[in-house]
């Protein structure tokens, strides 16, 4: 894309309509000294940090990640709201199986609620961020039940709670993993929903973009019409896909630009804004976003969206440098949680966090 061309977008953005500057959430993987950098480098700009630190045992009890409580990396988190991320992945899979067994029953769904409220209170975080994925669209009843139990015992202690989920654009989208949440129900318990806007095109399907625009605009569009607006942190991706042989990788932007130095190949946008070049005669096709993509993503939802919390992003240490200076142009709040208003009236993720 042209310098010009992204310039405009950048003062569209500047201009565009917002109830109240963005909050902006970052997940962050304790596993990659990138991360780490980017964080110190842009936690003004970082409203919440999620940090990925907390997965399962094959009980289902808490298991600490690599760098899972590490005082550098709390240090350099600490101008933000801390809600760190806790995952349903055992022996390094998410594992849909287990959460549905912990969820089966009241006196399970207890425990491992009681469990998270005291990880969060011994560790004076200022929340967590739920990201239980795979369940199975059966459990969704019982994932509700959890989120409200745990909903409780959280703000009973004046701590946040947020749910991170698959998006979908209507909920006759119920199979395995976006069945099992349910939106309007979810939204009315928890302080924030993050849903994962991308892998549109995933490792597993044929090159194209992550989080082509129309869908995006449709996934929101769904978002708000059962949640209230200021709860929905719409995540949007850091990362990329570089297909060859059949199947697909995940690659940085950094990984991105080099691998289009080594062939000897132009990147190009696509209709979405995306960054894309192809390599090896065609053979090979790269996505990936870039502070231009990355640009176009956010005016379109804040120009059809205005009343959006804010955005999530996976995953700190993946992206374009350029994307701090759009985010710093549209300001970021304190990251408190706003009032909730009334209510109004996906594809497939496989690949991700």
């Amino acid at each position: 894309m042209k310098k010009s061309l992204f310039l405009a977008f950048f003062v569209l953005l500047a201009i565009a309509p917002a109830a109240f500057a963005d909050r902006i959430a970052a997940w962050i993987p304790p596993w990659d000294n990138a991360a780490l950098a980017s964080m110190q480098q842009n936690a003004s700009a970082i409203s919440e940090a999620n940090p990925v630190w907390y997965s399962w045992n094959a009980d289902t009890t808490i298991a600490k990640n690599w760098n899972a409580e590490n005082e550098a990396w709390r240090a350099a988190m600490s101008a933000a709201q801390m809600l760190p991320t806790i995952q349903n992945v055992v022996k390094g899979s998410y594992d849909g199986n287990a959460v549905a067994a912990m969820l089966a029953t009241a006196a399970t769904r207890e425990a491992h609620a009681t469990l998270i409220a005291q990880l969060v209170q011994l560790n004076a975080f200022d929340g967590i961020d739920v990201d239980y994925e795979r369940i199975p669209t059966a459990s969704r009843a019982n994932f509700t039940a959890f989120i409200a139990a745990l909903a409780q015992k959280l703000h009973a202690a004046n701590k946040k709670l947020s749910v991170t989920v698959y998006p979908k654009t209507s909920d006759s989208q119920n199979w395995t993993g976006p069945g099992a949440a349910d939106y309007a129900a979810l939204g009315a318990l928890a302080d924030s929903i993050k849903i994962m806007a991308y892998d549109y095109s995933w490792d597993g399907s044929a090159p194209g973009p992550i989080s082509p625009l129309d869908w995006l605009d449709e996934v929101a569009a769904y978002a708000e019409s059962v949640i209230p607006s200021q709860k929905i942190m719409i995540g949007l991706p850091f990362y990329g896909y570089n297909w060859s042989g059949g199947s697909g990788r995940g690659v940085s932007y950094k990984e991105a630009m080099q691998a289009a130095q080594t062939q000897g190949a132009t990147v190009a946008h696509d209709a979405n804004g995306e960054a894309t070049f192809t390599y090896a005669s065609g053979a090979g096709t790269v996505y990936f976003q870039d502070a231009a993509s990355y640009a176009r993503k956010v005016e379109m939802l804040r120009q059809k969206h205005p009343q959006l919390g804010g955005f999530a992003h996976w995953a700190l240490g993946q992206e374009d440098p350029g994307v701090w200076d759009v985010i710093r142009a549209n300001g970021s709040s304190s990251g408190a949680t706003p009032p909730p208003a009334p209510p109004q009236s996906a594809k497939r993720r496989a690949a991700g966090h």
